[in-house]
């Protein structure tokens, strides 16, 4: 049994949405905060509970609007023997799938017979539970709890603690077929007698004073009125509770709480049934997130069931296989929720989900090419926020905006894959290699916003060439020298300025003065130096290859913003802001 399709109207924070489902036993549903996939979770468990009874409020209607009903639609495919029954199963009310994805109304010879539940509400809350077919005109067949508990949903949630008893639906109970009701009697008996007998003086006189009270005004005659445990008391199999010796498991850690419930429900649905587990990583370690991945999907694909899963965990996107995630994507504006499952056909999907898998996990994302470029995009994104903290208004965080690291020669095909995904992307990178160009272009093609140096320029070069003031070449020197020690850094100007003797300080403005340095000869040195050296660029004598240098170099962009704000490189990074906050922010970036 596996799920199609998934419909759903007017419901929660969805005005509207039909997901697709890849016909796969095992699907991941990421996507950033608020887009919806716990929703739709809930849309499935609603349609398939088997709770006879549900309460719904204003607040379940889209913009709390009761004026248009709830429709959901849940389209159940792969249909066991028992579900194909004309009599006991949905066989009189089968709709037809076809291979290209389109519903029928009779199935096909060369469809797939499906069955189409549907749940509605209106404006006076009740639920009604039928089932439909595609293109009827009827209202469809009722469809009650006993036929939906047929189905065998289960969920692990915040709920979780239900699957540790032996509740009505619950994993334990499907498991024991009907021992718990006989244990709970027994129990209940045994402790009535065990009140009966053990009644305190204090509790007897009390009853003994209600039945003289009672007689006196004509309640009746009592001549026995004791202290008793209610015969109806605990008499839902729910009071039996897993316990690990004398403790109840409801004590255990939220994470093996969970995990436990998941292992009770995969006994319980070994023929087929669809498991829904929401944040998967709740409560859990890394290690034993990784291996609760793997083995459900390791079972998924040895059952003929279904499990969909969601996650906010990066370390959960690196461990899948990429075709198993589907992107969830909400429009705020139109209601509008859309379900991406990332294709075979995309390259590099798989690099690109490992190497930034916090990526579709926002709304937009911003690509630095290497370390250098996303170093500064931290250290300039901080400021920009703590301006926007001090103006009232969101940050990237509140936007759901991500940056990372693009891994240098892979970031624009990386950015590509992005994009191509749903998620909204951006690209900062530097000019001087040409072997990129193609990707870059690509990129752009499908719609990544560039941020790009001007030609022939690396990101040192760019920050450095416009600087006109040897103060300022003399603090660049500095804050290499705070990572790359002072001995390295003189040792790279002393190759790049010939001029100066041995005897003098490579470092010091006044020997550059003293050697009949001139202000373009030293820029270009330090450019050479910062970048690897002239002769031969090497990048582990590169100044600022890594992230929390290339944070400094951003911190040195925003101390200079008004030097920096009329240059290209300002230009550049205005629209950076822009794609991160918004066209409507202004067009200048915060003075320091």
């Amino acid at each position: 049994m596996q799920i199609r399709r998934v419909t759903a109207r007017n419901f929660r924070g969805i005005r509207q949405t039909e997901w697709r489902l890849p016909c796969q036993r095992f699907l991941c549903l990421v996507g950033a905060g608020d887009s919806t996939k716990t929703t739709l979770l809930d849309a499935i468990a609603l349609v398939l509970t088997s709770r006879p009874n549900v309460t719904f409020s204003d607040a379940d209607f889209y913009n709390c609007d009761v004026s248009q009903p709830i429709v959901l639609r849940v389209l159940i495919g792969d249909l066991t023997t028992a579900l194909l029954d004309a009599e006991a199963g949905f066989g009189m009310w089968l709709t037809g799938l076809t291979p290209s994805g389109e519903l029928e109304h009779d199935p096909a010879p060369a469809s797939e017979e499906c069955v189409m539940l549907q749940l509605t509400v209106d404006a006076d809350l009740e639920p009604s539970w039928t089932v439909v077919r595609h293109g009827a005109y009827d209202d469809g067949m009722p469809l009650t709890s006993g036929r939906r508990r047929a189905l065998g949903l289960f969920r692990v949630d915040e709920r979780v603690d239900t699957h540790l008893r032996w509740g009505r639906g619950s994993a334990l109970a499907r498991l024991t077929d009907g021992g718990a009701d006989a244990a709970v009697t027994a129990v209940r008996r045994t402790s009535r007698e065990t009140v009966f007998n053990n009644v305190g003086a204090d509790l007897q006189a009390t009853a003994s004073q209600v039945a003289t009270a009672a007689g006196t005004i004509g309640g009746g005659k009592f001549t026995d009125l004791r202290p008793g445990w209610d015969p109806v008391a605990s008499a839902s199999p729910s009071a039996l509770l897993l316990h690990e010796g004398t403790v109840p498991l409801t004590h255990a850690g939220l994470g093996s709480r969970r995990l436990i419930s998941i292992a009770a429900q995969e006994l319980a649905t070994q023929d087929g049934n669809i498991l829904l587990v929401d944040e998967i990583e709740h409560g859990l370690e890394p290690h034993r997130l990784l291996h609760v991945l793997h083995e459900l999907r390791k079972r998924s694909d040895q059952r003929c069931g279904q499990v969909i899963v969601t996650t906010h965990s990066p370390i959960a996107v690196q461990a899948m296989v990429a075709t198993d995630i589907s992107v969830v994507r909400n429009d705020r504006d139109s209601g509008v929720t859309e379900v991406t499952p990332v294709p075979e056909e995309i390259n590099e999907a798989q690099g690109a989900l490992r190497a930034g898998p916090s990526a579709i996990l926002a709304r937009k994302v911003v690509v630095g090419e290497g370390a250098t470029e996303a170093g500064i995009l931290r250290a300039l994104i901080r400021r920009w926020d703590d301006e926007r903290i001090m103006g009232n208004v969101p940050t990237h965080a509140a936007l759901g905006v991500a940056f990372l690291n693009g891994g240098g020669a892979n970031a624009a095909i990386r950015a590509k894959v992005y994009h191509e995904l749903g998620v909204t992307a951006a690209l900062l990178v530097d000019n001087d290699d040409r072997g990129v160009d193609k990707n870059i272009d690509a990129a752009e093609g499908a719609g990544v916003s560039i941020a790009r140096w001007q030609h022939g320029n690396s990101t040192e070069a760019e920050i450095i060439s416009v600087l006109a003031e040897v103060a300022e070449l003399r603090e660049i020197v500095e804050l290499a020298a705070n990572h790359k020690s002072s001995e390295a850094v003189c040792s790279h100007l002393c190759t790049e300025l010939p001029k100066l003797s041995a005897q003098e300080d490579p470092c010091s403005p006044d020997a550059w003065t003293a050697a009949g340095c001139t202000l373009d000869e030293v820029r270009a040195a330090i450019i050479a130096a910062a970048g690897g050296g002239s002769k031969r660029k090497n990048s582990d004598k590169a100044w600022f290859k890594r992230e929390d240098a290339g944070e400094t170099l951003g911190e040195f962009i925003y101390r200079h913003w008004n030097h920096y704000r009329s240059t290209h490189l300002g230009a550049e990074l205005i629209k950076v802001r822009q794609f991160i906050y918004g066209d409507k922010e202004p067009t200048d970036t915060p003075k320091p």
